[in-house]
């Protein structure tokens, strides 16, 4: 991760309580005791929010304000007779941010959705991406890496993506935090 130190990295229970704080749902009354058995239970109400804001963030936030992990070790790859790569992601992967082929000239940091001009031109072995100018296709947890030489085997020398941290943990940079909120 980039920046580190305006990073935030906060377990479940440290997020739900910075959440509480940032909405004005803390401190808690502690002068006196209230007890009722109809109210919602509000730690796991905020955890729902705090998911799906987290979810759509890793999804649409700028790329170097987001956890953003190499995982080219996790990564599934095979190759087919015409060079085209399938690469089966890992569950963590969130979004692809830079990847690169050993035998590739260049990285691919764009990745063309499967209805874009761009993908539709793989589907002809004269007009996909190859080793100088490579096109990737993105179909969530499975892209389409074009293209190698025949013949030859895949390994990737990076694999880069947004990552959902598999400890359950919440990382992101403070300037990401809802409203005006930032730390």
């Amino acid at each position: 991760m980039e920046n580190s130190n305006q990073f935030l990295d906060l377990s479940q229970a440290e997020m739900l309580d910075l959440w509480k704080c940032l909405h004005h749902l803390q401190p808690s009354r502690r002068d006196c005791t209230v007890e009722r058995d109809d109210g919602i239970d509000l730690d796991t109400l905020l955890l729902n929010h705090i998911d799906r804001w987290y979810a759509e963030l890793l999804l649409t936030a700028p790329i170097h304000l987001l956890p953003v992990e190499d995982v080219a070790t996790d990564v599934t790859l095979t190759g087919d007779d015409e060079g085209v790569v399938t690469a089966i992601l890992p569950p963590q992967c969130v979004r692809p941010v830079e990847w690169q082929l050993q035998e590739w000239k260049n990285s691919v940091t764009h990745f063309a959705q499967p209805d874009e001009e761009e993908a539709r031109r793989q589907r002809n072995v004269w007009t996909r991406g190859g080793c100088e100018t490579p096109v990737i296709v993105d179909h969530g947890n499975r892209l389409l890496l074009y293209s190698l030489p025949g013949g030859s085997q895949p390994a990737l020398v990076m694999a880069r993506c947004v990552v959902r941290p598999v400890d359950g943990r919440y990382r992101f940079h403070s300037s990401l935090l809802p409203g005006d909120c930032a730390l």
